[in-house]
């Protein structure tokens, strides 16, 4: 990223939609989201950017939670319905302390809940976090009314 990250988050700002890889965040964090549609599979690389690290150097945990769960959403989005984050597990193995690329798919995609799992790599293709998150499907049907 060129430039002070005020105007790098005022740019994302102003560029920022609310649609799929246009909000604020994505913008803001400069993702790239891409999709195999044959693997059926969601990937977002997180360039490196020193604004987003701990005071130790690395990217800070958060980031990269933000980054997987924007992988899983995506995912949910282009291959199944709009879904929301119910809940997320996720366990860090290493600091990333460069470009990361995270992978999401698919483990169940049933009628109300999908179950998902994300992997995300450095750019030695070590694995530096994993996470497992269950989803909402806005398109299902509630049987109660309401």
């Amino acid at each position: 990223m060129s430039g002070d990250v005020a105007a790098h988050a005022a740019r994302a700002a102003a560029e920022a939609r609310p649609e799929f890889g246009a909000f604020f965040l994505a913008r803001f964090l400069d993702l790239d989201i891409s999709y195999d549609d044959e693997a059926r599979t969601c990937t977002v690389v997180l360039p490196y950017a020193g604004h987003l690290c701990n005071p130790q150097g690395s990217v800070h945990g958060g980031v990269l939670a933000t980054v997987m769960d924007v992988s899983m959403g995506h995912l949910c989005h282009r291959f199944l319905s709009t879904a929301v984050t119910v809940e997320m597990n996720l366990r860090f193995f290493r600091p990333l302390t460069g470009h990361g690329r995270c992978t999401a798919e698919l483990l169940n995609a049933g009628r109300k809940l999908v179950h998902l799992q994300s992997r995300l790599t450095d750019d030695a293709g070590r694995l530096v976090a994993f996470a497992a998150g269950s989803w909402h499907r806005l398109d299902a049907k509630d049987p109660t009314p309401r």
